[in-house]
């Protein structure tokens, strides 16, 4: 069997999908599953250039096509569908494979392959429900490009059946991770505090910044984690950061975007990881922080509430509150007895059921039943 996995960036561009994406590859091709990668061309700020390329990495062969926006000034989803790119030539790759395995609502690749028959899987890493009702082409190439989808969330499987997809084409298979490769190391540095994560709004990293006021006790904050596409957010982030450090109670880094191998030594290290977002899908962060006996403070949005039971893997506050988060905070740093029992059971319940060859043997399986279909 040759899967081809299909995303809209790819390493080394950096962010959770591009991880997940290249993760699954990795650990697929080690058990005898011949798979392969296409993306679209383009830089570090995930603009496109009109020209193709072919490399290996991880030994993984990896098509980079050309692609323009085809509505370059509009960058409005209500006006592009979720197709944002117009690909050079690509659908003559496709032959190759056995199975086009597509990630990310991002429409382009999906929409352009529609007359392609071969079995289609949509690994979906979020979406925007309250959009898609309100907008029937959205909608509908939603529900047309593939054969079967796959939700990381609960809350996103019944969010799919509610715009109308059937519950037979989901499966429910949440994100994982090298649970050997993320794994504790003593000792832990007191009053750590960790974010790692994209640079936007949605994260509520500003909430997080704010929250240090509160707090009584000097702590040091590690931001790790690539600028998104909103330049104003990122600045004004950036003096939040200078305006916090300059009163000389905290400490902020902000380390920009890092490799794994050295994003897994600040989580190695971390007292805390805190994610205050506004909305999630399933964070590989927290999976991460657990397996490294890290507990994490967080918000119920999204996947969260099922990998983090409160109180007991870590704390869930509201989001947007930087008092109740100051509180979770202050609890926590000041209970190491707590932290330790919270990280042990975090990285137990990681091992057990969200490591990276627990979801490869469940694509293995719905490969399977793909290939059934045509």
């Amino acid at each position: 069997m040759r899967v081809l996995m299909i995303s809209p960036c790819y390493y080394p561009v950096r962010g959770g999908t591009e991880t997940i994406v290249r993760n699954l590859a990795i650990t697929l091709n080690k058990n005898v599953i011949q798979t392969d990668v296409m993306t679209f061309n383009v830089n570090q700020n995930r603009k496109p250039k009109w020209r193709g390329e072919t490399e290996k990495i991880d030994g993984i062969t990896v098509f980079r096509i050309p692609a323009l926006n085809w509505l370059w000034k509009l960058h409005s989803i209500r006006i592009t569908a979720g197709v944002n790119f117009v690909p050079g030539r690509f659908t003559n790759i496709l032959k190759n494979y056995d199975i086009l395995h597509f990630h990310e609502f991002e429409l382009s690749f999906p929409f352009f392959s529609l007359f392609r028959k071969k079995p289609k899987l949509l690994h979906l890493h979020g979406i925007n429900p309250n959009f898609l009702k309100r907008h029937h082409i959205s909608r509908l190439l939603l529900k047309h490009v593939a054969q079967m989808y796959i939700s990381i969330s609960k809350q996103m499987t019944r969010e799919l059946i509610a715009l109308g997809l059937q519950e037979s084409r989901i499966s429910y298979v949440p994100n994982g991770i090298d649970t050997n490769f993320f794994k504790p190391e003593k000792p832990k540095e007191e009053n750590l505090l960790l974010y790692v994560g994209r640079i936007s709004e949605l994260k509520g990293l500003h909430i997080l910044i704010k929250t240090l006021r509160y707090l009584k006790e000097n702590v040091h904050l590690v931001i790790i984690g690539p600028p998104d596409w909103n330049t104003n957010y990122y600045q004004n982030l950036l003096y939040l950061i200078e305006k916090e450090n300059s009163k000389g109670l905290h400490k902020i880094d902000y380390l920009g975007a890092m490799e794994q191998s050295e994003i897994v030594k600040w989580y190695q290290k971390a007292s805390l990881l805190v994610l205050p977002s506004y909305a999630e899908g399933f964070p590989v962060t927290i999976l991460e922080a657990l397996s490294c006996e890290t507990p994490v403070i967080a918000t119920p949005v999204g996947g969260i509430p099922e990998i983090i039971e409160n109180n007991k893997t870590g704390i869930l506050i509201p989001p947007g509150d930087p008092k109740r988060l100051a509180e979770a905070l202050a609890y926590l740093l000041e209970n190491e007895t707590i932290r330790f029992r919270m990280a042990s059971e975090g990285q137990k319940l990681v091992k057990e059921q969200y490591s990276i060859d627990v979801v490869c043997k469940k694509l293995r399986s719905i490969y399977s039943q793909l290939n059934e279909l045509l």
